[in-house]
């Protein structure tokens, strides 16, 4: 069976991005017949509103009702994704070369779990991190990184 938060971006991602924005990430806690969807909305040139949140809602709350897809009562919040926002789709690692990310990968890419580093480029199925620590020690390892190993991947301060 296809988890809930698959089949909510499913009916959800074409209509916010019908209106201009794009789904960065969601998440779904739901426990004893309550539960929160929170919805994390960007535009691709940045910059997310309390009115876009406001819209959005809006617009997806009666789909949600339609498809009844959460049972029993939830809370909707739609936001900013946040300065460590996740990245989740290849997309998103092209948009953000030259940030620093920290990934988590499953099973662990050269003996590490997690990977801290500035995005070099998206190769094929594979992002290249720079590592920084070994950039101030005057080295230059990248990381090769298949998407498809990644459990988790959120956006740093520098």
């Amino acid at each position: 069976m296809e988890p809930i938060a698959d089949r909510i971006a499913r009916v959800v991602e074409p209509v916010i991005e019908a209106e201009g924005y794009y789904l960065v990430d969601l998440e779904y806690r739901g426990d004893g017949g309550s539960g929160v969807l929170r919805l994390f909305i960007d535009r691709p040139e940045g910059g997310i509103t309390l009115d876009d949140c406001e819209k959005v809602s809006q617009l997806v709350s009666p789909m949600l009702d339609v498809e009844n897809i959460i049972e029993g009562r939830y809370f909707l919040e739609v936001s900013s994704p946040g300065i460590n926002r996740r990245i989740r789709k290849k997309a998103d690692f092209e948009r953000f070369v030259g940030s620093k990310v920290k990934i988590h990968v499953s099973p662990p890419v050269e003996g590490h779990k997690s990977i801290t580093g500035i995005i070099e480029s998206v190769e094929a199925d594979e992002v290249l991190v720079k590592d920084v620590k070994e950039e101030r020690a005057g080295a230059q390892k990248v990381s090769r990184v298949p998407l498809e190993r990644i459990t988790r991947a959120n956006l740093q301060v520098i």
